[in-house]
């Protein structure tokens, strides 16, 4: 099967086609870009289009707009992937599951699909979030943190702190204000992965854990992650490449 994915994040769209579990042709835009959103489709619609898949984190009025011009387009069914609809070796560990957000639980069925190990799949965008997944599947449950930008703004609005931009990339300590901010929204997240994932506090004691890193800010977590710590690029769009190849919705 051929399907064209589409993920509404929280700024921009992301457009895919996946044939079974591989996705390729990976395209974004802006929502206020309706023209690039078409000139998308169209291109998309010169190959063999089975259906299109949609996740979104954004309101309803602008996910119904990119339904309408997708299936105007091209001319085939979509199908939006909801948090409480069933997914293939995943269960959500959420009290109300309808609450957790599918691109969380898109990019743990990513993760699942590429092992069977305990699991920590982070997703560093827009917002920042962890969540923990035992090997039988079962959502353990996680955090959501402002991702790096969010952390400097929301800080930067309610201080006086100065506002200078410039970061040492490479300093290990924040020597300068710009760089202990940026410094104390990396190392935040390190820090709930670290205690979550060993130590007296280990969701998974004797078991390794596997930590999979996606989103913009992926590069920046990398090398201070535990190991083993695969960078996974486009987790929602890989999600929903191996329903659309399982059959799920």
């Amino acid at each position: 099967m051929t399907a064209l994915l589409m993920d509404l994040g929280n700024t921009r769209w992301k457009m895919a086609h996946a044939e079974g579990a591989e996705i390729a042709q990976l395209v974004n835009g802006a929502y206020d870009d309706q023209a690039g959103l078409r000139a998308a489709a169209m291109r998309a619609a010169n190959g063999e289009v089975d259906g299109v898949w949609i996740a979104s984190v954004v309101d309803s009025d602008t996910t119904r707009i990119v339904i309408s011009t997708l299936q105007e387009c091209l001319g085939v069914a979509s199908r939006q992937v909801r948090t409480t609809d069933p997914m293939p070796d995943l269960v959500s560990g959420y009290r109300k599951p309808e609450q957790l957000g599918i691109d969380r639980v898109l990019a743990m069925v990513a993760a699942r699909a590429q092992s069977a190990q305990p699991l920590c799949v982070i997703d560093a965008g827009t917002a920042v979030t962890i969540d923990f997944v035992d090997p039988g599947g079962q959502h353990r449950g996680g955090f959501i943190l402002p991702g790096r930008r969010m952390f400097r703004e929301c800080l930067l609005a309610n201080t006086s702190i100065p506002r200078d931009q410039e970061v040492d990339e490479k300093a290990v300590l924040g020597r300068d204000t710009a760089t202990a901010v940026a410094l104390a929204a990396r190392y935040a997240v390190i820090g709930i992965v670290e205690r979550f994932v060993a130590g007296p506090h280990a969701l998974f004691p004797g078991l390794e854990v596997r930590s999979f890193v996606g989103g913009g800010d992926a590069d920046r977590l990398m090398d201070l992650l535990p190991r083993p710590c695969t960078k996974l690029d486009d987790l929602v769009l890989r999600g929903l490449a191996v329903i659309a190849a399982g059959g799920e919705s």
